[in-house]
């Protein structure tokens, strides 16, 4: 027999945590974007094309290096690293929510892109997926520790927050040896973006 509710139904749409446990394409395609990346002939030419370049978005508006710079990187090692991380975090986070991982690749690019290009920054080249990873590698961690309140929960938090420590104080990464020097405010910027689109998840009751 059909009967009608009397209560209200919870309101689902505008969620953005929601676990979706669906396959995590858009992450294992940003990773073989940059493998793909990663494997052209003729690397070092590949990378001043591509690369974030100031004087070359400024001037000659090649405002494609804006995501470029982000999928390519300095070296092996430094792609290597980079995607084995990407790939693991990116891929948990996915299969939480979706569409969270979208707003945090879409607002963390947007953020670092702005920050490269303002005074604040300093710099004139730049490459790899690690300043965006940090976004996301936080938002898992954050997850995680949701869903395991223990010391085994604060783990990957844990490792972030001494690794991103450890690389501001040295001016050097921790595993990456070869290729560009490390640009260390990027994870910072990364990774507190990060925190506070986890924040406002909370405060909005988003997830």
């Amino acid at each position: 027999m059909n009967t009608l509710s009397t209560q209200t139904p919870p309101f689902r749409g505008g969620h953005i945590g929601k676990a979706a446990k669906a396959f995590p394409y858009l992450s294992l395609l940003t990773s073989l974007t940059m493998l793909v990346f990663g494997l052209l002939p003729n690397n070092e030419q590949q990378l001043a094309a591509l690369s974030f370049n100031y004087s070359a978005i400024v001037d000659q508006h090649e405002y494609w290096r804006l995501i470029s710079g982000h999928l390519i990187h300095s070296s092996w090692d430094h792609l290597f690293w980079d995607l084995i991380t990407f790939t693991v975090a990116a891929s948990y986070l996915e299969r939480q929510s979706r569409n969270l991982w979208v707003c945090a690749t879409v607002v963390s690019t947007l953020i670092l892109d702005l920050y490269l290009l303002s005074p604040l920054a300093n710099i004139e080249y730049y490459a790899g997926i690690s300043g965006v990873l940090y976004t996301l590698i936080t938002l898992a961690g954050l997850f995680w520790y949701s869903k395991e309140k223990s010391l085994l929960g604060l783990l990957p938090l844990s490792t972030i927050a001494i690794k991103t420590l450890f690389e501001l104080t040295a001016q050097d990464a921790v595993f990456v040896t070869d290729g560009w020097h490390l640009y260390a405010p990027a994870h910072l910027i990364g990774a507190s973006i990060g925190i506070t689109l986890w924040l406002l998840c909370r405060r909005y009751r988003l997830m």
